[in-house]
Parts: structure tokens; C-alpha cells; sequence
């Protein structure tokens, strides 16, 4: 076991429990709870004569939101050193975004060398 503060422990237990809950990560009894939106407001709701609507808050989403925060904030550093990043190449070739050569002529090429 890694060698957490307190504050660290009571964090990490509060994310994980709020992840869980709103089904993120498919666990041992995860299909008895219910689904969750994973957005900030559940539904809107139009009441008569108001010219907008009204937004139904989506508690669950918001506590993990909130849960998940307080945890990056304190998470140790050696687990961002470790945790994969793209910006660092760790994904190799997959990662590339430099556009490949084109072996098959388009149209627009086409008509661009006509005119």
C-alpha cells in the first residue's frame, strides 16, 4: 500500500465511492444502481407563462465533479509521472497528428491542376 496522509485516504475513498455511484466504472453490482446522466442538470422543466425554463439539478454528477476535484488536487505526484501522456509521445505512433501523404487523388486535386 502506498503511503498516504489521512486527507489523502478520506479523498481517494470519497472519489472512488462518487465514481462508482454514477457508474464510470463497471464494478461488482453495478447494474443495481441507477443510471446516471453524466451532465450537470438532469431535465428541464417548462412552467407556464415563464419565457425560459427551469433546470433540474443533477446532484449525483455534481458530487462526483466535486469529489474527483478535492482528490486531484492532493493526488501525489509520482502518480501524474507515471499515468500515460500523450503530450509526452507515450502512445507512440497512434498519437501522431501530422497529416499522412495522400496516395489516392481527390477530386479537388483534380480540378485544381485543370484550371
Amino acid at each position: 500500500m502506498m503511503d498516504w496522509s489521512d486527507e489523502q485516504k478520506r479523498a481517494y475513498k470519497r472519489f472512488i465511492e462518487a465514481r462508482n455511484r454514477v457508474g464510470l466504472v463497471r464494478t461488482k453490482g453495478f447494474t443495481k444502481n441507477p443510471w446516471i446522466r453524466f451532465a450537470d442538470v438532469t431535465c428541464t422543466v417548462d412552467v407556464a407563462g415563464l419565457n425560459h425554463p427551469l433546470f433540474e439539478q443533477n446532484d449525483e454528477w455534481l458530487a462526483y465533479k466535486e469529489a474527483s476535484s478535492a482528490w486531484w488536487a492532493i493526488e501525489p505526484k509520482f502518480r501524474k509521472a507515471e499515468r500515460m501522456s500523450s503530450i509526452r509521445g507515450d502512445y507512440g505512433h497512434a498519437d501522431n497528428w501530422d497529416e499522412a501523404t495522400t496516395v489516392t487523388r481527390d477530386t479537388f486535386s483534380v480540378i485544381k491542376e485543370e484550371e
